[in-house]
């Protein structure tokens, strides 16, 4: 037996060994000439400032990507080598873990393949050639996952550490990732309710809270929301009636000149016309008094009409047919899009999300966990998706399926962390049957 998980440990470190090569050498031209896009300013000026400034930690921009900027010495090609770097180790650890958890020897080895090859496809590997934060998001949400399955592997305070650190730096990479960590701390709680988990889980629901209303603060410092609500007022609710009534009752100041400016986005060189014309500074004074209130109200007010128009937009988000105008000019995706297409779920999104939250359920009821923590782990990437969903579609109106990218991970994640469970499960009787008819003989 030890002899067989020396082997499988090789071997997997072959297939890594193998993967991390590919990766490195497949994109050198792309590397050396990452894509940089307007954005990409921000994060620059942000990463001039002195590290010990407050304006460093609550600008317009989460910090992270800004301090990577910051450690590569604004140097972009170096930076891009970073932001791979860090995806390889990031997706080599998820693909460790998840590869562990297997009971069955001979699937630890194909779990293992099929993550690192996920890491490929096109819709997650491009932006490490890119310069903006969709490379750090996603690699620090994969390791954050990975860390958490190392965690059910057995409670030490070191991998508790590992994860809130890890965590941190997922929610001030980009601000809806922090309204993930709240749903986490959420359903912790709830499992700690039900003793479905120890109570020692609580350490987790305080620091992944305490990371939440960090980012928040930092977020109202920076107004880092004002712009996204400006684009969500223009391109949604100003050209909707009721929605238009509604944010007047709020004390929205309608004027013609706003009205001037319906299906406009508050990006760019729009950005400094729009906040510094004196024409919009009712309505600016208004949006950062009430506006993030106003807007909260109206999505509460009718769930269901605001939970269904982010489902209408699943689908579309997910595929994200125009991820192409993103990639860094001599970008050259490592998988044909056949492979892709068996690899990364871009069809049928809704039954397929239905599909896996019903698992996810009957999971729960069952208490699945207790043969395999990887369920627990299941659960929790799960049902996060439908508020993950909402908020993201809700958060802004401009690159929206840009900012959903973790979306799609999750879901593809979820994909085939539940069809190696369910291997696993399956090969595990299979196993016992077959023992048990040895024995009767």
């Amino acid at each position: 037996m030890f002899a067989s998980d020396r082997k499988i440990k090789i071997l997997l470190a072959l297939i890594f060994l193998v993967y991390a090569v590919a990766r490195i050498t497949s994109n050198l031209p792309a590397l050396s000439h990452p894509r940089v896009i307007l954005d990409t300013t921000d994060y620059l000026r942000i990463s001039r400032q002195p590290v010990f400034d407050i304006k460093f930690w609550g600008d317009n921009r989460p910090f992270v990507f800004s301090l990577l900027l910051k450690v590569a010495k604004q140097d972009l090609p170096l930076t891009s080598a970073l932001q791979l770097g860090f995806s390889i180790v990031a997706w080599g650890a998820l693909a460790f873990f998840s590869a562990d958890a297997m009971r069955n020897i001979y699937l630890k080895p194909l779990f293992f393949s099929i993550v690192l090859a996920l890491s490929l496809v096109r819709h997650l590997a491009s932006w490490d050639y890119m310069m903006m934060t969709e490379s750090l998001s996603i690699s620090w949400f994969v390791l954050f996952l990975a860390l958490g399955i190392w965690l059910t592997h057995g409670w030490r305070w070191e991998k508790v550490l590992a994860l809130c650190a890890a965590g941190f730096f997922l929610a001030f990479t980009r601000d809806t990732n922090a309204y993930l960590l709240l749903m986490l701390a959420g359903m912790l709680t709830l499992a700690i309710l039900f003793r479905w988990t120890k109570p020692r889980a609580l350490i987790l629901v305080a620091a992944f809270l305490l990371m939440f209303f960090l980012n928040n603060y930092t977020s109202n410092i920076g107004e880092r929301w004002v712009y996204p609500l400006s684009n969500v007022i223009g391109s949604r609710i100003l050209p909707n009636a009721g929605a238009l009534k509604y944010f007047q009752s709020c004390g929205l100041p309608f004027t013609p000149y706003l009205n001037s400016l319906t299906t406009t986005y508050a990006n760019g060189q729009r950005r400094v016309a729009l906040f510094n014309d004196p024409n919009m500074n009712e309505y600016i004074a208004w949006l950062r008094a009430h506006g993030k209130n106003c807007y909260m109200r109206w999505l509460l007010f009718n769930p269901i009409r605001s939970a269904g128009e982010a489902l209408n937009q699943f689908q579309e988000l997910v595929a994200f047919d125009k991820l192409q105008t993103f990639f860094a000019r001599r970008y050259n995706p490592s998988l044909p899009w056949f492979a892709e297409i068996f690899l990364y779920p871009a069809k049928f999104i809704v039954p397929l999300w239905i599909a896996l939250t019903t698992i996810s359920l009957f999971a729960i009821w069952k208490r699945a966990w207790r043969q395999n923590p990887l369920w627990g782990i299941y659960i929790l990437l799960c049902l996060p998706i439908l508020p993950h969903l909402f908020i993201v579609w809700h958060g802004d109106a401009l690159a929206v399926e840009r900012h959903a990218l973790p979306l799609g991970l999750q879901l593809a994640l979820c994909f085939w962390v539940i069809v190696f469970l369910l291997l696993d499960q399956f090969a595990s009787r299979w196993q016992t049957r077959k023992m048990e008819s040895y024995v009767r003989r």
